[in-house]
């Protein structure tokens, strides 16, 4: 969306008016009055005077006076000459206190001539005098403030960034008399007017208050956007949010706080959807429960110039903070990486991009998938499978025991044949099993300033997700990253706080040590994801790609270079596909992740880049295991991690199951 909405630009206009300049020598009196009007939604947009900040300078015997300052209003400033050369100068800070970055568009008055209006019996040659004599000048930080002004050079006035109006009247010093009355000087107004950037512009400005402007979430169908309200430190309720976020009511990313959203069980659909915000929502009408990950660039430093382990990051055990500026639809293709302290060569995570259409964000469960197949054993092969029993909600057990091609197709025929059980579009959007890009991009994002890694309730290794080491519920904690298998202690909401450093017991298991993340990333059931070893025959890749497919059910090659499976590929933009090293018939190796995606490096997909970080296990792709695995198993212990990376059969086993994403 290009246009600037009315709620974002309220302060468009921030004035600053110059009014009724008089100079008076008779009775040493003048008066410089600044004006200004604004109506200011502090949650997004506040840029004002900063009145401990003023500075008034006095050349030659002049007297300077600011006068009253009132947040976007001063007045009653005044300034007495009594010679030539008296001049008095104010420096006005001006500062962005909200979160949308502004730029200075115009000024009016900027062309107007001072006019003079003498009085008494020496009027007219008092105001001859003053019209050789008299200078006003107006700066804008280093410009000049005129005519012939080009506000397009103007540097933004980015979140939290500071310029300075320069006010200066000044009296020629090689005036060779004085006015024998008061003057009164017009043509000094002044307004300065600001106004706020457009997504589109903003993006790409590297610290630009773009860093705090995520996409706002866009609901599929009949979601509830939801906050959670604690009532005591193990329990608490989740509440229908205001869609419109007023007071940061849904999310504010930089507390950490993603956008949550519910889908409700079809006989209190309506009830819910209809009741005020504030309404609590009880977890048995909850059927599915999701979190928003917003359109984002991203890119990762390195401290020795020679290895990329993210800003402040020690190496691959105890990595740094990932750099991520949010973006609206648009895409950035720089290589990711970059030295000294600035940020550059910012890179778009693939997973934003779907089906050729760049995308807003993604939504993607909150927790494992739970719940239960209807029929004991079923496995879904298309689009209508029976799936009224499947949940996304905390603190039950993980569906497991599917193939990769089941689990897949349980995802499609929630929002193709049972819409209406969640109240999905049916037609709108796209629900399904998370692929490996779109894993990466919820990886990135916590260990950004806007996850886990910025929530300064956790320190050093704390900052890594808490292993889930419950052997079958989904949502539990380890109270720390490392614990062992079947030591569970603390449920998804349990928020004891635990030592200094280590934040909350059970939210510490979400991508934001705070209960608004995802959960289960670390630990947990093993994860399947749709990204798979893609089979080359003679140097000929078919439409959705040849692939090597051991048991996961999708028809393909087996490790022998059999044919296998029943249940054809999807589309391809359902599934990440990775090149061998050696793609030549009977003679497939491991995946190469330097050349894996399309030749190249595979960005945004927590594998070549984030290898082995928090001593994640990391095994590629190959013949034998021909499907990506994440996250590791509730008894991994410290090879668990969000990082962490396998290589699968893609199999039916009762320790292994899926996040899902819904595309908007």
């Amino acid at each position: 969306m290009n246009s600037r909405k009315t709620k974002l630009i309220i302060i468009a206009c921030l004035c600053v008016a110059v009014l009724g300049l008089s100079i008076g020598y008779a009775l040493l009196s003048t008066r410089l009055n600044i004006t200004g009007t604004a109506k200011v939604p502090a949650s997004t947009w506040d840029v004002v005077f900063l009145e401990d900040e003023i500075d008034t300078t006095e050349t030659g015997m002049a007297k300077c006076n600011i006068g009253n300052i009132e947040g976007t209003n001063i007045s009653g400033m005044s300034v007495e000459f009594t010679k030539p050369g008296d001049a008095c100068t104010f420096s006005i800070p001006v500062e962005n206190t909200g979160t949308i970055s502004a730029k200075l568009v115009d000024v009016t008055g900027k062309s107007s001539n001072l006019t003079f209006v003498g009085s008494g019996k020496t009027a007219l040659s008092d105001q001859e005098l003053l019209k050789s004599n008299v200078v006003y000048e107006v700066n804008y930080g280093n410009t000049p403030i005129n005519g012939t002004t080009d506000f397009s050079n103007i540097e933004l006035l980015n979140a939290t960034s500071k310029e300075t109006v320069t006010l200066r009247v000044t009296f020629n010093h090689n005036a060779e008399d004085i006015p024998k009355n008061p003057v009164t000087l017009g043509g000094l107004d002044r307004g300065f007017i600001f106004e706020s950037l457009t997504k589109e512009e903003s993006a790409g400005q590297s610290g630009s208050s773009l860093d705090n402007m995520p996409n706002p979430p866009e609901l599929n169908g009949n979601m509830i956007p939801v906050y959670y309200e604690a009532t005591s430190e193990t329990d608490g309720v989740w509440k229908k949010a205001d869609i419109n976020n007023e007071n940061d009511n849904w999310y504010d990313y930089n507390e950490q706080k993603w956008a949550n959203a519910v889908t409700i069980v079809s006989e209190k659909r309506n009830e819910i959807k209809n009741a005020a915000v504030g309404t609590p929502i009880d977890m048995n009408y909850i059927n599915t429960m999701w979190v928003w990950i917003p359109r984002y660039s991203y890119t990762i430093k390195s401290e020795d110039g020679k290895n990329y382990y993210g800003k402040a990051g020690f190496g691959p055990g105890v990595p740094g903070e990932i750099d991520v500026k949010f973006i609206s639809k648009v895409t950035e293709t720089g290589t990711a990486q970059y030295t000294g302290d600035t940020p550059t060569n910012w890179r778009t995570n693939e997973a934003f991009d779907f089906d050729g259409e760049k995308k807003s964000g993604i939504w993607v469960g909150k927790f494992e998938t739970t719940g239960t197949l209807l029929a004991d054993g079923q496995s879904c092969i298309n689009e209508s499978c029976d799936v009224s029993k499947v949940t996304i909600k905390p603190d039950v057990s993980s569906l497991k025991n599917q193939t990769v091609s089941s689990f897949f197709y349980m995802a499609r025929s929630m929002q193709v044949s049972y819409a209406d059980t969640y109240g999905f579009n049916a037609t709108s959007g796209d629900l399904h099993m998370i692929k490996n890009d779109e894993w990466g991009a919820v990886a990135y994002l916590s260990q950004s300033k806007y996850g886990k890694y910025g929530n300064s309730d956790y320190t050093g290794i704390n900052k890594e997700i808490y292993i889930n080491n419950h052997i079958s519920k989904t949502g539990y904690s380890g109270g720390n990253p490392n614990a062992s298998e079947n030591d569970a202690k603390y449920v998804y909401n349990d928020m004891t706080n635990l030592e200094t450093g280590q934040g909350q017991a059970g939210p510490g298991a979400s991508t934001t040590g705070n209960i608004y993340g995802i959960y289960d990333m670390s630990g947990g059931a093993y994860e399947y994801v749709m990204g798979v070893l893609e089979y080359d025959e003679q140097g000929i890749y078919e439409h959705n790609g040849q692939i090597a497919t051991g048991d996961s059910g999708f028809m393909g090659l087996d490790d022998n270079g059999s044919k296998a499976g029943s249940v054809e590929l999807p589309n391809a933009k359902y599934y990440n596909k990775y090149k061998s090293a050696n793609p030549t018939l009977g003679g497939w190796s491991s995946a190469k992740l330097e050349t894996a995606c399309n030749g190249g490096a595979c960005y945004g997909h927590a594998l070549l880049e984030t290898t082995n970080w928090y001593n994640g296990y990391s095994l590629v792709i190959n013949r034998t295991g021909p499907w990506f695995g994440r996250g590791g198993g509730n008894g991994n212990g410290v090879e668990a991690s969000i990082f962490y990376v396998h290589n699968l059969i893609g199999n039916a086993i009762n320790t292994h199951s899926c996040h899902l994403t819904l595309i908007p």
